[in-house]
């Protein structure tokens, strides 16, 4: 089975675990006699701990092996999610949340860094453009289809379908992902203990001065993008566009925005004469986005502003994430660790910076200074990728 759709394969499980309680959170407090605002907590049990083992895993992966650490992590995914479905008490199911939390962490970044190493620095856009399919693909069967299911085979049968899924994408990868025995070697030669490595290996990492303009953008790209994410049903109840099944309509026109980008990435990459020039169309289509979103129209209007903000998007993070794959290649599962890292990172803060924004200024004109500020940043990151003298 070909690397890349193995990885891909392992990608979309990951993905799903992260957002496949969100839709049944009323069905599993009913059921656990739980509030539901105690329940939604299960979110944050899964997306913490994925944030925090990134920086532990990334460099492990470099130690000991990428495709053994991800064949590992879907062994403990598989088991989280099974112990979620079958989960008689709250306490149970954030244990396991947490527990899946901490093996997802190390699927999706080391699946990229993998490519890294796999696929030459000329092809390797288009290549983690696949990888980005399947994460989009997960967010939108997370955000949209385990809710529909739900309604026929309940919530602890839709666990019990995604343990499954994890249980054969795990199976698959075991007996085809093999260890890159030279890559390790090479990596463990002249360190005496996986510590020692993994500082070694971060020191390698911003020993590259393109580490530090790209871990800035993806940290600002968590706060800026995701940081919204939150506010999109309360914005469209407030003006009476939509409720709930509204707003997860609005937020899915991001994933689908994404998924177009990924569908042409390889005509545009060909295309823009550059990575400079791609982020800055990106640049664009994010502006573009928000300035519709600021419009305030009906919830129909605002997907479409949100399918090109997640175009523009990912065609930004597409290519931060391709340079991050090349700050360090000895290093790679360390680099992309710290990337998710600080994506992650930006994202939790993201939320506090949009609350205090829009309690002093009206969204309208918030969200445009930020369309504004998306686009500006844009051309800034454009112009200091070419003056790093990075690959573009």
């Amino acid at each position: 089975m070909p690397l890349l759709l193995v990885l891909a394969c392992a990608t979309f499980v990951s993905g799903l675990a992260i957002r496949m309680i969100d839709p049944m959170v009323p069905t599993i407090a009913t059921d656990l006699g739980s509030p539901e605002a105690h329940i939604s907590l299960l979110a944050s049990a899964y997306a913490i701990p994925y944030a925090l083992i990134q920086p532990v895993l990334g460099p492990l992966g470099d130690w000991v092996g990428k495709t053994r650490v991800i064949k590992f992590c879907l062994l403990i995914l598989t088991i989280a999610t099974t112990l979620t479905a079958i989960a008689s008490t709250v306490e149970l199911m954030f244990a396991a949340r947490i527990l899946g939390g901490l093996a997802g962490g190390g699927i999706i970044p080391l699946a990229i860094a993998a490519v890294g190493d796999h696929v030459p620095y000329g092809k390797r856009q288009m290549a983690l453009s696949n990888i980005l399919t399947a994460s989009l693909g997960a967010f939108l069967a997370g955000s949209i289809g385990t809710g529909l299911l739900a309604e026929f085979i309940g919530w602890r049968g839709v666990l019990v379908v995604a343990a499954l899924m994890s249980a054969t994408v795990f199976l698959i990868a075991l007996f085809t992902l093999l260890d890159d025995a030279n890559t390790v070697a090479n990596n463990q030669a002249g360190t005496t203990s996986a510590g020692r490595s993994a500082l070694d290996g971060y020191a390698r990492v911003f020993a590259n001065p393109w580490a530090y303009v790209c871990y800035t953008a993806v940290f600002i790209e968590g706060i800026l993008i995701f940081g919204l994410l939150p506010y999109v049903a309360t914005l469209l109840a407030a003006r009476g566009a939509g409720g709930i099944v509204e707003a997860g309509m609005v937020l899915a026109g991001m994933a689908i925005g994404g998924l177009f980008y990924t569908q042409i990435a390889s005509r545009f990459i060909r295309r823009m004469g550059g990575v400079g020039n791609l982020i800055r169309m990106g640049g664009l289509f994010v502006a573009l986005g928000y300035f519709g979103i600021a419009r305030q129209g009906s919830w129909q209007f605002e997907m479409a502003a949100f399918m090109l903000l997640g175009f523009g998007f990912y065609a930004v993070h597409n290519s931060l994430q391709t340079q991050a794959t090349e700050l360090a290649p000895q290093n790679r599962g360390a680099a992309v660790a710290l990337f998710a890292f600080f994506l992650f990172t930006g994202q939790a803060i993201g939320p506090l910076f949009y609350a205090a924004s829009l309690s002093i200024m009206p969204p309208s004109l918030f969200i445009s200074a930020i369309g504004i500020a998306a686009f500006s940043l844009s051309f800034l990151l454009a112009h200091m990728l070419r003056r790093s003298d990075a690959r573009a």
